[in-house]
């Protein structure tokens, strides 16, 4: 992690920045995650080391921005002017982060024919690069573009009978939207008597409205015709908060 900090003080700004990169894996089959779909079987259960591989929360990139500026005031303190504009403060919070890696498998049915008794569910081979190409609107299905894929299923291939596919639990290579959101926060802080203080905030959560895209376990099947489908919105839309706290 790399951190870049400077406090306000009696400053205009400050702020503090932050870049993680990191790498998490286990062999932690059927743990969820709200961007990203998993299988909740292992492939082999007689070899649960096999499943060993990035995780399905991993996120390789993180980067957090939190700038803090101070409305200069009005210098003379008894004038109207100062009680409207004095005090007021604006915040914000960047966060941009890696989304999760693709978890492929072959369908539940398939895979029941497949291994049998003796196996869970199937992964297939991997043979080609599962990414598509394009912005994220090109690659979210929706009414006006049911056939957008996030992710190709010709870059997976059946390994066919009683055969364990090569392909990992889950691909690094292959991931989920990268996320992106802002949120803003306006404040004006009035002291009054006897160290008391009376602060108004005004909040916007996702300040840019923007989408952060998933969907269900069952579109992460390669033999299944909505395998790379990402068609619903797993983050929340614009949220607007104005809120007041005394202090005494």
């Amino acid at each position: 992690t790399f951190v870049l900090e400077k406090r306000t003080g009696q400053g205009l700004w400050g702020g503090r920045l932050s870049y993680t990169f990191s790498s998490t894996k286990d062999n932690q089959y059927a743990e969820s995650n709200t961007y990203t779909w998993r299988a909740t079987l292992p492939q082999n259960n007689y070899d649960l080391d096999a499943e060993y591989a990035t995780s399905i929360y991993d996120s390789p990139h993180r980067i957090i921005l939190a700038p803090i500026v101070n409305v200069p005031a009005p210098k003379d303190r008894n004038s109207l002017a100062y009680v409207l504009g004095g005090g007021w403060n604006a915040s914000a919070i960047v966060e941009l982060v890696s989304g999760g890696p693709l978890n492929a498998v072959l369908s539940s049915a398939t895979s029941d024919a497949d291994l049998g008794l003796f196996g869970g569910r199937q992964r297939p081979n991997l043979v080609g690069d599962p990414n598509t190409t394009g912005s994220d609107s090109d690659r979210v299905a929706s009414s006006g573009q049911a056939a957008a894929r996030w992710f190709n299923s010709a870059a997976y291939a059946n390994p066919g009978l009683g055969i364990y596919g090569n392909a990992p639990r889950t691909n690094p290579d292959a991931r989920f939207q990268f996320r992106k959101n802002v949120d803003l926060v306006l404040a004006k802080v009035t002291s009054f008597a006897h160290g008391q203080s009376g602060e108004i905030r005004f909040e916007i959560l996702n300040l840019f409205n923007t989408a952060k895209f998933g969907n269900f376990p069952t579109n992460n099947a390669i033999n299944s015709t909505s395998f790379g489908r990402v068609d619903i919105q797993a983050g929340f839309m614009r949220i607007w908060q104005l809120s007041f706290r005394y202090r005494f």
